[in-house]
C-alpha cells in the first residue's frame, strides 16, 4: 500500500487535475430536491473533502476516507475553514485489514466519485467486500466512474457498461443510471440501494 499511497500523495501535492473543488451536479441535485435525507455518509476516496464538507453543511453526519495523507490533511483544513464537523480517515478502502481496524459503522449513504474506477480488477473485488462492511439494507450508494475507452491517453482504467451491475447486483439494486459527458471523459453515474 505504501507505493500506492505515495503516488496519490505526490498527485495531491502537485495539484491533482481531478480535484477541481467543484461538486458533482448530480449530488447537489439529489440533496436540493430532498431525494437524499440527512444521515451518516461516507465518501470513499474523498480527496480534499469537497463533497464531505458540502454534505456536512447540509446537515449530514459526514465522513470521508482516502489513501493519501496529503489529501486528508487538505480535507481537514477545508472543513475547518468552512466551520463544519467532519470525520476523515486515512486508509486503503480495498485493504480489509485497514478497514477492520478503522471500525467504521454502517452508513446511510456511500459516495464514490473516482475511487472505484481507478482500481485493478483484484482490488475491485476487495472494494466490493469493503462496501458490504460499511453498508446495510437500505444504504444508498452513489458511484461515478469514467467509461472505459472513452478517453485516450493516461488515466484510470474506467468501468464498462455492464461491469457495475455484474459486480454489485447481488446486493444492490440500480435505481438510476446515467451517462454523463465531462471535459475529461464520458462517465457513468449510478444511484444504487442495498437490498440484502
Amino acid at each position: 500500500m505504501q507505493d500506492m499511497a505515495s503516488f496519490w500523495d505526490v498527485a495531491y501535492l502537485v495539484g491533482a487535475p481531478w480535484d477541481t473543488g467543484e461538486l458533482p451536479g448530480e449530488l447537489t441535485e439529489l440533496v436540493d430536491k430532498h431525494k437524499l435525507e440527512p444521515g451518516n455518509i461516507l465518501d470513499i476516496g474523498c480527496g480534499t473533502g469537497t463533497s464531505v464538507v458540502f454534505l456536512a453543511s447540509r446537515g449530514f453526519e459526514a465522513s470521508g476516507l482516502d489513501i493519501s495523507r496529503v489529501a486528508i490533511r487538505k480535507a481537514k483544513s477545508k472543513a475547518a475553514r468552512h466551520d463544519v464537523n467532519c470525520r476523515f480517515y486515512r486508509l486503503d478502502f480495498a485493504d480489509p485489514n485497514e478497514l477492520a481496524s478503522a471500525r467504521l459503522p454502517a452508513f446511510d449513504l456511500l459516495i464514490d466519485n473516482g475511487c472505484y474506477h481507478s482500481l485493478s480488477p483484484n482490488d475491485r473485488d476487495k472494494y466490493a467486500n469493503s462496501l458490504l462492511r460499511v453498508s446495510r439494507v437500505g444504504t444508498v450508494y452513489l458511484l461515478w466512474g469514467f467509461l472505459r475507452g472513452s478517453r485516450p491517453g493516461f488515466g484510470p482504467p474506467g468501468i464498462d457498461y455492464k461491469e457495475v451491475e455484474d459486480r454489485f447486483s447481488k446486493n444492490f439494486r440500480v435505481r438510476e443510471k446515467r451517462e454523463l459527458e465531462t471535459s475529461f471523459s464520458s462517465m457513468l453515474f449510478y444511484v444504487m440501494e442495498r437490498e440484502n
